[in-house]
């Protein structure tokens, strides 16, 4: 056998035991689960419940998507600050005010496709001086939401947020 083969089993079996090491070493603690779950309500029926968001379902504009973001601890150990992501998909747009919180979550926006993140993001425009002038973004920017708990989820734990968007 050559030595680039030999070198390379070797490192290949010591690659192998390092993740099968991993594994054993990790396979205990928290075990997050994120689920992201959809229902719609029509534009011309807004006191109609909400129906559940299928695959093939059809919308159109003005009608709106609530979605329910569920995080689920199923590990034997607390996660530390979990954090969740909802997508603003293409074709919709952020309802202002929608984004569920309370004083265990941080709520943030991304508008740059969750490159960064904000409380009230902003845009960097030039003012009618010529000079450049941070002014809010409009919500129709925002690509995410993201939820940062402040403390932990204890194991077994489930929790929940939710926020809407409107089909364009």
């Amino acid at each position: 056998m050559s030595r680039n083969r030999r070198e390379r089993k070797l490192v290949l079996a010591a690659a192998m035991a390092l993740a099968i090491g991993s594994g054993r070493i990790w396979a205990g603690g928290p075990d997050v689960k994120v689920q992201l779950q959809g229902s719609y309500q029509t534009a011309d029926k807004p006191q109609a419940k909400w129906a559940t968001l299928q695959d093939g379902t059809k919308v159109a504009p003005g009608d709106r998507i609530l979605y329910s973001v569920e995080i689920i601890n199923q590990g034997d150990r607390q996660a530390d600050h979990p954090v969740a992501f909802g997508p603003i998909p293409a074709g919709t747009r952020f309802v202002a005010g929608t984004a569920t919180g309370d004083s265990r979550l941080k709520v943030e926006y991304s508008i740059d496709g969750g490159k960064t993140y904000s409380p009230s993001p902003t845009l960097t425009i030039k003012g009618s001086d010529g000079k450049p002038q941070t002014v809010p973004a409009p919500v129709d920017r925002y690509t995410t939401v993201r939820w940062m708990w402040n403390g932990g989820l204890p194991p077994g734990a489930t929790d929940s947020v939710s926020y809407q968007v409107e089909v364009r």
